[in-house]
């Protein structure tokens, strides 16, 4: 998990002496790199999990033609895997000629690189890992702020209206006119932003062995990963596979009237109390007026598990859009605007944003894409507000109390008693940082 930063480089002076270090949050000091190619400047700061050596995880890299990687691809050979950042440098850049090959990686991914004089930007299945352009200059970024040093930027009345509305945007607008988001499963070049992602090209087995194989995967690197057990069932059923692989994780619940469900599998808890988060330091984090219903826990959560000496935690992050989780899923199916709308432009962004601003990475088994193509196969009534098909896969290791209860969302009791009013609050705290 990393941070990057392209763009033009006639802007160098500008910015002098590094952009990179307005989101040096989301890695490490000695990892920082900087290139320039073809007239652009890439910067790149890395959070490294597979190799720990800065002189072959440093980016960009690529020699002659740089190119800056940020996510993690689980499944690569660990022989591949455990070389340096060079190697996926080579992949990605010549899977850009041959796009199908995306469909073979497992995990969350943005790169970028130069080609034609163009910067070309990817990102995955879902954009897990977002990127930002700027629609006025050839610039992307790996977070929106970074993206106003380059220019001035006007607010996006749109985006503002639609967040009071539904507590987000549900498109790749950002809060400024002149910065959007690049949709899931997509890439950008010239300017213009074109599909490359095909779920028919993606195999599955079935849902109890790829989900165990999800897990498993998501426990690589040479760093621990820790594991946010709330309760639920999603976590639940992450815990139980963790236990069938003789894997002894750490713990983290974050209180949420839930911790008697959430000792039903684990008596080794580290509570996270979700205090000492403002709302105007959750927007300039989230650098958006979204909803902090589970901004502002998340954030405690973030900050708890770097306290500890974490850098990644493991969650169910992605379970209730794919398998009909919310109660709106009992009235209509909400699963394709739950997975394609809510999750990349709301629910990731503001998940890659919490973390990183902490040097967390997070991993959600949930959101391979094996997984998701199950959810998308599976029909309604096996995904109508109960999670039905979850709950017959995986019974055996969920604890009957937790196949039975009520969903309870991680939400702030403000969030839950009058959200439209603290989307009023949002909307104001937000203009007024803006100046």
């Amino acid at each position: 998990m990393c941070g990057f930063v392209a763009y033009p480089s006639e802007h160098n002076q500008k910015v002098f002496p590094s952009v990179i270090r307005q989101i040096q949050y989301r890695g490490l000091e000695k990892f920082i790199g900087s290139q320039e190619f073809d007239g652009f400047t890439f910067e790149h700061i890395a959070l490294p999990f597979v190799n720990l050596d800065p002189k072959v995880a440093i980016q960009p890299v690529g020699g002659d033609i740089p190119g800056v990687f940020v996510g993690e691809i689980f499944n690569y050979d660990s022989d591949k895997y455990e070389t340096d950042a060079q190697q996926v440098h080579d992949e990605f850049y010549n899977d850009a000629y041959a796009l199908d090959s995306f469909h073979k990686y497992d995990g969350f991914w943005t790169y970028v690189t130069a080609m034609d004089g163009y910067l070309f930007g990817i990102t995955d299945h879902l954009g897990i890992k977002p990127l930002y352009y700027r629609t006025d200059m050839d610039a992307m970024a790996s977070e929106i702020d970074i993206l106003k040093i380059f220019d001035n930027v006007t607010i996006d009345e749109t985006f503002m209206s639609n967040t009071l509305k539904w507590g987000y945007s549900p498109d790749g607008r950002t809060p400024y006119n002149e910065i959007k988001q690049l949709p899931p499963g997509h890439f950008i070049h010239q300017g213009i932003v074109h599909r490359y992602w095909d779920w028919d090209k993606i195999q599955t087995n079935n849902l109890y062995d790829d989900m165990k194989r999800s897990v498993e995967l998501r426990l690589g690197g040479q760093r621990e990963v820790s594991m946010l057990l709330s309760g639920g069932l999603d976590s639940t059923i992450i815990y139980g596979l963790l236990k069938e692989l003789g894997r002894d994780v750490k713990t983290i619940h974050v209180e949420n009237h839930e911790k008697d469900f959430a000792h039903l599998v684990s008596d080794q808890l580290i509570d996270v109390v979700l205090d000492n988060v403002t709302d105007e330091e959750a927007i300039r984090i989230h650098q958006s007026p979204v909803d902090l219903g589970s901004v502002k826990p998340q954030i405690a959560m973030a900050r708890k598990l770097r306290e500890l000496g974490f850098y990644a935690v493991m969650t169910g992050d992605g379970a209730d859009e794919l398998f009909g989780g919310y109660r709106r899923a009992k009235e209509y199916d909400s699963q394709h605007s739950d997975t394609f709308a809510e999750l990349p432009y709301y629910h990731l962004p503001k998940l890659d944003r919490t973390m990183m601003h902490s040097t967390i990475e997070l991993r959600a088994p949930f959101l391979s894409p094996t997984i998701v193509k199950h959810a998308l196969n599976t029909p309604y009534y096996k995904r109508n507000g109960e999670k039905k098909v979850l709950k017959e896969t995986f019974a055996k290791i969920v604890p009957m109390e937790i196949l039975n209860r009520d969903k309870h969302p991680l939400k702030t009791d403000q969030i839950r008693k009058d959200p439209v009013s603290q989307r009023n609050i949002n909307d104001k705290i937000f203009r007024k940082q803006m100046g």
